[in-house]
This record gives structure tokens, C-alpha cells and sequence, in this order.
């Protein structure tokens, strides 16, 4: 089977299961016990997520209490990776139509994860099993560095569409079309016109679908496409690259998001906001 089409077929295999074994926080108890890395797993690190099961327990909610956390959990309310603290707790829908823990073949363009040793690699989906209507947000508050900055995932849009899937920057803390009405800057993935996975769409865009498009193409699909939006607050300048393929750099006067985040109906992993020189 083709790695583009294997691995829909595994995340979508896996999500069909539940994971088994999972060791409950007994009682009302609230369990702290520290499971997150406490430090950043390279030096230019600033916000880290794999999506990793850990031992099927995470911290979430205002106090950290460890919460189950299994195929098909709403990732709301969980604590980031890193830097794993209430003020980086996921902000997305919890109901309906959401982001949600999933887990896949194993994505080779990620960094490896203390999260991800006994379990599966973890992943993030907006399932598409049923009809779908929107177009729910994930987002982390973002406190943005002097220097350029960059946001970085990988996955692939549904094979379906008007869907899409895609990262960026707003202001804005809706959780549904967020980066298609509000986003700064965002970089989207589409299905192409055969919806046979071998390629996907890309496009490189200014306030939400308002304004203008600064690049835009077609290219060969490689399961996990990296996607990568970077700005420049010094130049005041966007740049962004999909699979490894520059996109360019171009003129953007933005004030400092705040918020950093992902959105659309697909499977996604290895969300990275890193500091580059």
C-alpha cells in the first residue's frame, strides 16, 4: 500500500479502537503527579506537542490534575507538552465537531517525545465519519519572542471537500473558523482535485480568507506533510515552506499574535513553536 494511503489508513484504523488499561486517578482525588517533560526537547523551543499518551494519563484543567487520556479524548483542556503548565492548556471545542487524540504510523519528521515510548504515536484528528459542517480551532496562548519565530506541524487535509487543514497566527480565541475568518497569517493544506492523497494543495494567506493569497501550488504528498509559518517581526516579513519546499518571503506589517494554533478536518502531529536565528 502506498505510505500516503497507509497512513490515513492506520490513523483512521486506530481511532476506530480504544485503548485499554489505563490507570485511573482513584476516587475524587486530584493526581499532580509530574509527567511532562520539563524541559524543552531542543534549545530553540518555545511551545512543544506530539500528541503522545504518556501512560494514558495527562494533566489538564486549571490544577493539572491527571486525566485519562485515550483514542478519541477531546484534546481540550489538556496541558501542552511543553512548556506543560496551566497558562498552555488547550483551547479547542469540547463538543461536537473537535480535535481529538488519535494515533498513527509512526511520523518520520518528528522529534522524538517522552510521551511516546509505551504507546503508540500519538496524533491529533478532526474526524471525518460523519457529514461535517465546520471547522474547529486548537489553540495556545502565544507570547511571541523580539526575533523570528516559527510554528510547525505535519498531516494531511481529509479527503474531502471544502476541508482543509492548517496553522497560524490570530488574535482571535473562536473556536471554529478561527484562521479562515481572523488569522494574521496562516498556511493551509487542501485535498487535491482527484481526492486520492497522492498530492495535496497548498496555500499561503493573509487575514483569514480575506485577504491575499501569497503563494500557492500543488505537490507530491508525503503522508505527514511538514507545513512550517514563520514571521520576522524585525524585517516585518512572512515566509513559510511545505515539505521542505521554500515558499518565499513577503511583506507583513503584524503585531504580535495571541494566539498560535491549528484548525481544519484532518489528521495533524508534532506541533513545534521554535525561535530561529
Amino acid at each position: 500500500m502506498n505510505f500516503r494511503i497507509a497512513s490515513i489508513a492506520l490513523c483512521l484504523s486506530a481511532a476506530s479502537l480504544a485503548l485499554t488499561g489505563s490507570a485511573l486517578a482513584k476516587g475524587g482525588d486530584c493526581n499532580t503527579t509530574s509527567v511532562l517533560p520539563a524541559t524543552a526537547p531542543a534549545p530553540d523551543v518555545i511551545l512543544r506537542e506530539s500528541f503522545g499518551f504518556a501512560d494514558l494519563l495527562r494533566p489538564a484543567g486549571g490544577k493539572g490534575c491527571l486525566k485519562d487520556v485515550l483514542l478519541h479524548s477531546d484534546l481540550q483542556g489538556f496541558w501542552a507538552e511543553y512548556p506543560g503548565n496551566r497558562n498552555t492548556a488547550w483551547l479547542a471545542p469540547s463538543n461536537g465537531q473537535t480535535w481529538k487524540f488519535c494515533a498513527g504510523s509512526v511520523n518520520p519528521y518528528e522529534m522524538p517525545s517522552p510521551l511516546q515510548v509505551t504507546y503508540a504515536n500519538g496524533c491529533v484528528a478532526s474526524e471525518w465519519f460523519d457529514p461535517v459542517t465546520e471547522h474547529p480551532a486548537a489553540l495556545l496562548p502565544f507570547t511571541a519572542p523580539a526575533n523570528t519565530y516559527q510554528v510547525s506541524m505535519d498531516g494531511y487535509p481529509a479527503p474531502i471537500d471544502p476541508h482543509y487543514v492548517g496553522i497560524g497566527f490570530t488574535d482571535s480565541a473562536v473556536l471554529y473558523s478561527n484562521l479562515e475568518t481572523s488569522a494574521k497569517a496562516w498556511l493551509r493544506l487542501k485535498p487535491n482535485a482527484n481526492h486520492d492523497g497522492f498530492t495535496v494543495v497548498y496555500e499561503l494567506r493573509l487575514d483569514g480568507m480575506n485577504g491575499p493569497v501569497l503563494a500557492s501550488g500543488e505537490v507530491p504528498s508525503v503522508g505527514y506533510n511538514p507545513m512550517a509559518l514563520r514571521y520576522d517581526p524585525v524585517a516585518q516579513m512572512v515566509g513559510a515552506s511545505i515539505n521542505g519546499m521554500e515558499l518565499g518571503w513577503y511583506p507583513l506589517v503584524m503585531s504580535a499574535p495571541k494566539f498560535v494554533g491549528f484548525e481544519g478536518v484532518g489528521i495533524l502531529d508534532n506541533f513545534v513553536v521554535r525561535k530561529l536565528p
